[in-house]
């Protein structure tokens, strides 16, 4: 399924703030492909929206096997541009596109959050304050939970791609109702995940990555259950980091404190490196 249903256009037509459009798309064709992304831009544009991503997928390090390819990621003023913006490709769509998972996402207006985009020139400092200056193997026997985070397996083929240039991490998190802490204690699972994002910003900041969108999934716009993607996602974030080698860095230097409040909040995950695709 690639197109919303009325019940979907609904509910996004009632949205009057500005909204986020994240699609995740198998292409048929590349050269389809090529004019479709580029078509869909341009609606975007047309109505007062901009571009923030256009990624090729290149591998799935959490949530096990999709289908999916391709990352769009655009924000518009409203859901009702929104979907004139969407519906303006549907021709061009059904020509490159064989299947696709939308989502409508609420971005996040956090000031913290848009303070550490602005902390990169820290990066040094904090490396070696936090002991990011470098990966560590990673140990077989750990305590890996393929729901919610990467596994050897899957950490050593990033390990096989490029490690010097720039990449996304796309996330998908679903939470708790209520989060699974040992001793019982009775608070949300997002709450409980946001601990564990506090013990690694640090980290985060200490590699040079910052969250360039994220925010609360609202909606979806295109997909059933069908797709691999399909659940009641919580949040969707795309974060930037300068290279694997990065990432790695700083992934297998975390504080292994803070990981108990990520099991105790995230039910599942989904985590998708991604790569630029070329602007023309």
């Amino acid at each position: 399924m690639i197109e919303p249903t009325t019940e979907q256009r609904n509910a996004l037509n009632a949205m009057l703030t500005e909204v986020a459009l994240v699609q995740f798309l198998t292409i048929r064709d590349k050269i389809d492909a090529k004019g479709y992304i580029a078509a869909s831009a341009t609606a975007v544009n047309r109505q007062g929206g901009r571009r923030r991503h256009q990624c090729h997928i290149d591998q799935v390090l959490a949530g096990g096997e999709m289908v999916y390819d391709t990352i769009l990621v655009d924000t518009l003023p409203s859901g009702e541009s929104l979907l004139k913006a969407f519906d303006a490709c549907r021709e061009s769509r059904a020509a490159a596109v064989t299947d696709a998972y939308v989502l409508a996402v609420k971005p996040s207006r956090s000031m913290a959050l848009k303070a550490v985009r602005h902390l990169g020139f820290l990066s040094p400092l904090a490396g070696r304050l936090v002991g990011t200056t470098t990966a560590r193997p990673v140990p077989e026997n750990g305590n890996w939970n393929p729901n919610t985070g990467p596994v050897p397996k899957t950490i050593e083929l990033l390990r096989q791609d490029d490690q010097s240039r720039p990449f996304y991490m796309m996330n998908l998190n679903k939470y708790y109702a209520t989060a699974r802490y040992q001793d019982g204690e009775d608070i949300s699972g997002e709450k409980a995940y946001a601990r564990y994002g506090n013990r690694i910003a640090p980290y985060l900041i200490s590699v040079g990555g910052y969250p360039d969108l994220m925010g609360e999934v609202i909606g979806i716009l295109a997909g059933d259950e069908t797709s691999p993607l399909h659940d009641d996602w919580s949040e969707f974030a795309m974060v930037y980091y300068p290279s694997r080698q990065n990432f790695l860095r700083m992934m297998t230097n975390s504080p292994t404190k803070g990981i108990h409040h990520r099991d105790a909040g995230l039910e599942r995950a989904v985590l998708m490196p991604s790569s630029d695709w070329p602007s023309t």
